[in-house]
């Protein structure tokens, strides 16, 4: 017979090691000259932004295509090309790495 046992501590899950853009862009951040990039709203970036000022304790450099209603709709590609080509331009970084957001697999647009 199976014998269950209490659980004498709460829950807690770290986002830290649960958010799979989030660890995309932890690994770009190792990458010398890499310059990560959340393909997807806003609140997905700032997301990951305050956690990963919060562990470090200094500014992170994340971008993000910064997707609206109309984008997350008929499709962001144009987001994705146009905020590339910005960061290409004004940072220069060595590898743009771009991380999709969930908003972005739930819509099933194909990022490959």
């Amino acid at each position: 017979m199976a014998r269950i046992l209490p659980q004498t501590k709460s829950a807690a899950v770290n986002p830290l090691k649960s958010s799979q853009p989030l660890g995309a862009a932890f690994a770009f951040l190792g990458v010398d000259g890499a310059m990560p990039l959340f393909h997807g709203s806003q609140g997905c970036t700032s997301f990951a932004l305050v956690l990963f000022v919060r562990h470090f304790k200094e500014t992170i450099p994340l971008q993000t295509t910064a997707m609206d209603e109309v984008a997350t709709i008929l499709g962001a590609a144009d987001h994705l090309e146009e905020a590339i080509l910005n960061l290409k331009n004004r940072t220069k970084p060595k590898l743009i790495g771009v991380c999709t957001t969930a908003l972005v697999e739930t819509r099933g647009e194909d990022c490959a």
